[in-house]
């Protein structure tokens, strides 16, 4: 697929300043700024990423009341129910507060919602599990900010309900005995962005800030920095910005992944194939941890991810994780199932192709995996993908969006034909009337004829800074890796290298990769590999010319380290 190149202005003078006043090369300085780090203020905290920087838990709305309330129930032994979400970030959470309050000797117990059979959030069954078992608190953590009737029947119950969430609100709010979110109309903490896993730490930073003011030992034994490799992981993988206060979870907590604590991590990231002594990047969370936990959520019941995580047991947490991987295998299985048959669908209907937003739905598919295949068919066709999956009249669906296409302001104008539905500007959930989803798929599509030119439909890479191959070496590696850790709002540096020979003729390998080395006009060499180019490339050959976009990896065989450029897109001089 064709991509605009569009480079980032160089702002020449500035980027000398900080170049200069930070000891940084002009590239990284460049870097700096085009992630609009513009002022050497905004610099400065950039680079510092002390746990020290972290914002005052109190500074959250609410934050008072909610420590005052669980204070209590430690005192009292009551019996505490930890509702959490089916995603890795609910999970994350879960498995964070529990292992602060459990470690407190208290009657903690905690529910996650199945998937398929109750969907998101505070429902029936996890208000029939708190009865069950006695609790007289239960204190949400991803989830609940709009739990408005469900935390009426708690309440009637007698159970008090603490809300811990991220999540945007609506107009009314859940009358519970406290809640936080940094989301709040009237809260003014000074960071938005936190992930609910972020949320449940600032929860039990508070908690243990407040017991050293109170001299309450019985808490001294906790450790919380032991528990920021279950931060990164929740932020990463609910894609949050790495900037601010989650740059530095981040910064931390992959740090404590390389020698983590936790046997059932340490059996996941065996399981995931990740070596010993690696050193952790964001990557090996967003393709090979992360999906490993959301499978079992979506394929069987989030609680074995929640039990793995807390396991303290070498046995249980083989079998776990064996489960785990398991699941992840059929549902890597399932979910290409469904997206070559959503693919199908596609290719076969020349108006459904021509279509501005993808709407496809098809009876009986996987609702656990929709969503990833929304995902994947908005990559793989650069539009907007609603995917539906029809059962019993009603059709449950993913949606995911690009630049250039609010989708929930789309889905807003269409709610006459939804029955749900909800999200943001880029991902969203929905039900729908079966004998509505001819009628949606036209109007959701004039909507976007309205917004949407034919540039919205190319795809584009914003480029940091045009190098020469001669600029690429160790020193320059390691200043980069100065600005990690990368995701979102902090994306791996984009470089464009141009007129570059092919030397020798490619080799592809795997399913639709690449590689291939490349020299400029000095003789200097790099080899490059491209990831799912095979097919755009199947021309290059040697002796081409070719202008590059490409962000750098350090590659380690047999311990011998090279530099390495992962093609992102490529122009043939022809």
């Amino acid at each position: 697929m064709r991509k605009r190149w569009i480079p980032y202005p160089s702002r020449e003078k500035l980027r000398d300043q900080l170049s200069q006043q930070f000891e940084l090369s002009r590239i990284v300085a460049q870097v700096l700024i085009n992630r609009e780090l513009d002022t050497a203020e905004k610099v400065k905290k950039f680079l510092s990423v002390k746990l020290s920087d972290l914002h005052d838990p109190f500074l959250l709305e609410g934050m008072d009341k909610c420590i005052d309330r669980i204070l209590l129930a430690t005192e009292r032994k009551e019996t505490i129910l930890i509702h959490g979400d089916y995603d890795v970030d609910g999970v994350t959470s879960t498995s964070l507060l529990y292992f602060v309050l459990q470690s407190l000797k208290m009657p903690v117990y905690f529910y996650i919602p199945n998937r398929v059979f109750e969907g998101y959030g505070v429902g029936t069954e996890g208000i029939e599990c708190a009865s069950r078992i006695g609790a007289s608190l239960m204190i949400t953590v991803d989830c609940g900010v709009n739990a408005i009737e469900e935390v009426k029947k708690l309440n009637k119950r007698g159970i008090d309900v603490i809300i811990t969430d991220h999540h945007m609100p609506g107009d009314e709010l859940p009358q519970a005995h406290a809640m936080v979110n940094p989301n709040l109309p009237e809260c003014t903490y000074p960071f938005k962005d936190l992930a609910g896993v972020g949320v449940s730490f600032k929860l039990a930073h508070a908690l243990l800030k407040r017991a050293r003011e109170k001299n309450i030992r019985k808490f001294d034994h906790i450790n919380l920095q032991d528990h920021l490799d279950l931060v990164a992981l929740g932020t990463i993988a609910d894609m949050m910005p790495l900037v601010d206060e989650n740059r530095i979870f981040v910064y931390h907590g992959l740090k404590r992944l390389e020698n983590s604590s936790k046997i059932g991590l340490r059996k996941l990231m065996q399981k995931a194939g990740i070596p010993k002594k690696t050193k952790i990047k964001t990557t090996h969370i967003s393709f090979l941890l992360a999906p490993r936990i959301n499978s079992i959520g979506r394929m069987k019941s989030a609680d074995i991810g929640v039990e793995l995580l807390i396991s303290t047991d070498e046995k249980e947490s083989e079998k776990l994780s064996n489960i785990m991987e398991k699941y992840n295998r059929n549902r890597q299985i399932l979910e290409e199932h469904v997206f070559q048959e959503a693919k199908k669908l596609i290719e076969n209907n020349p108006d459904l192709a021509n279509n501005k937003v993808l709407v496809i739905a098809k009876k009986n598919w996987a609702v656990g995996v929709i969503s990833i295949v929304a995902a994947r068919l908005t990559r793989e066709y650069y539009k907007p993908a609603i995917v539906l999956s029809v059962e019993d009249g009603i059709g449950r669906g993913s949606a995911r969006s690009i630049n250039g296409f609010n989708l929930l302001e789309g889905l807003k104008k269409c709610h006459s034909l939804l029955a749900e539905y909800g999200g943001h500007s880029y991902a969203a959930g929905l039900s729908i009337k079966e004998e509505n989803i001819k009628e949606f798929k036209n109007k959701l599509n004039l909507i976007a004829e309205q917004q949407m030119n034919s540039k919205n439909l190319l795809p584009e890479l914003c480029i940091d800074y045009n190098i020469e191959l001669d600029e690429i070496g160790d020193e320059m590696m390691k200043e980069i890796d100065i600005i990690a850790p990368f995701g979102q709002k902090n994306k791996k540096p984009l470089f464009l290298s141009q007129e570059l020979n092919v030397q020798g003729f490619p080799r592809f390998f795997g399913k639709n990769h690449i590689k291939f080395v490349v020299e400029n006009e000095r003789g200097i060499i790099q080899e490059v590999i491209g990831f799912n180019l095979k097919n755009q490339l199947r021309d290059l050959t040697k002796g081409d010319k070719v202008d590059i976009v490409y962000s750098l990896n350090t590659t380690d065989y047999s311990g011998m380290k090279t530099i390495q450029l992962q093609l992102i897109d490529a122009r043939i001089y022809r």
